[in-house]
């Protein structure tokens, strides 16, 4: 078998929590990534444990990409796709 190896898939860390608008938002913006570059996506509620929720609560939503690339709060598309090293549009 002679396959192209692929580039490792990006790991996306997204601190969400139900009800915040921008939270959603980021969401849907993960989903037009997901549209032009594959990643895998762990997506945690930030009201499942009380030390996220501290740590993240004023800050949400938090996307954390590769461990490196951190964007909070109001998220701009612009940015996200940076932080997936896309072209914009």
């Amino acid at each position: 078998m002679n396959r192209a190896k692929e580039p490792p898939q990006l790991q996306v860390t997204f601190y969400t929590k139900a009800g915040c608008h921008l939270c959603e938002e980021a969401r849907d913006m993960l989903d037009d990534i997901a549209a032009q570059t594959p990643y895998e996506l762990t997506e945690i509620d930030i009201r499942s444990n009380p030390e996220i929720f501290e740590e993240y609560r004023y800050r949400i939503p938090v996307i954390i990409v590769n461990n490196d690339t951190l964007l909070e709060g109001r998220i701009e598309f612009r940015d996200l796709a940076k932080a997936f090293q896309l072209s914009c549009f």
